[in-house]
């Protein structure tokens, strides 16, 4: 499984395609198109939103740049998360066999390519089951259902239009950019530390996660600079966050929000509020947040 994995992410990450794909999560249908295209030692991508907001995410190699036009905003980050349709596999090296099986499903034609069904199934509830469909010459994935316990689709992401060779667009970000002048820039800074060194452990590991980075982040909430620790956890294919930061007389301990496959639960410890957010089973967060222990 892991081999099959790596070359999922090999193809979402070192080939060149573009496309409109659409995202079903929570009664909610978002559609997107994305350019992501790939020359030596450079990674380009483009996504923009087609529906409410106007939304543009550029990539190049790690900064990010978030244009929003109706708020004439760009947000800046330096740290490009690696986590969103089509990849896949978000810890390379976690031992995915010892917590999901995998069987094939037969194969299916997707946004015009003919595609092998792989079916991969937890072997424990704390994390949800995948239904992938990949492009059978490169193993781009083309679609992608989280499935629950019972075999229920929480949310789906499928290509609708699909180029595997498109021409290269090196001029991809300045064409996002132009028009931009008068925009305010955030620069979202996410500087790499330990959770130790914030004060934070896991008092009880919870089983398959593991560490993947801890970030200090400054995020502006309600026109405020707010510093913020992220841990990022993942099995390699579930990834969860904890995020703390000071706490907010508005926040209800124990509260919990639902979209999809993503879930969040609201936590307080001493004097910091925490939230803990994932594409993962409520007993998983509440795992996580019951073993999040202050060091000092």
């Amino acid at each position: 499984m892991q081999d099959w994995l790596q070359r999922i992410s090999r193809a979402a990450k070192e080939r060149s395609y573009s496309g409109t794909f659409v995202v079903q999560s929570g009664g909610r249908i978002v559609t997107s198109t994305i350019d992501h295209y790939v020359e030596p030692g450079s990674m380009l991508e483009r996504v923009e939103t087609l529906d409410g907001e106007r939304r543009i995410m550029v990539c190049h190699n790690d900064q990010t740049r978030t244009i929003l036009p109706d708020a004439r905003l760009i947000v800046v980050e330096d740290l490009h998360a690696d986590f969103s349709f089509p990849r896949m596999l978000k810890a390379p090296h976690a031992d995915v066999s010892a917590f999901y099986t995998m069987k094939r499903e037969g194969h299916e034609r997707c946004a015009g390519y003919v595609c092998d069904i792989t079916r991969i199934k937890p072997n424990d509830d704390l994390r949800y089951g995948y239904r992938l469909w990949t492009e059978r010459g490169s193993g781009l994935l083309v679609k992608a259902q989280t499935l629950d316990a019972q075999g229920k689709v929480l949310d789906q992401v499928a290509f609708t239009q699909l180029n595997l060779n498109p021409k290269p667009r090196p001029n991809l970000v300045t064409q996002a950019l132009q028009g931009t002048e008068g925009y305010q820039v955030e620069h979202m800074r996410a500087s790499p530390t330990s959770a130790r060194a914030q004060g934070w452990t896991l008092a009880k590991p919870v089983p398959g996660f593991e560490s993947v980075g801890t970030y200090q982040r400054r995020l502006v909430l309600r026109g405020k600079p707010v510093e913020v620790t992220q841990w990022l956890f993942s099995d390699g294919l579930a990834s969860v966050s904890l995020f703390a930061g000071p706490t907010t007389d508005s926040q209800r301990q124990g509260a919990s929000l639902h979209m999809g496959d993503t879930n969040a639960l609201l936590d307080r410890k001493g004097s910091w509020s925490v939230i803990v957010v994932g594409a993962v089973p409520d007993k998983t967060l509440h795992l996580f947040a019951d073993s999040l222990t202050r060091l000092h």
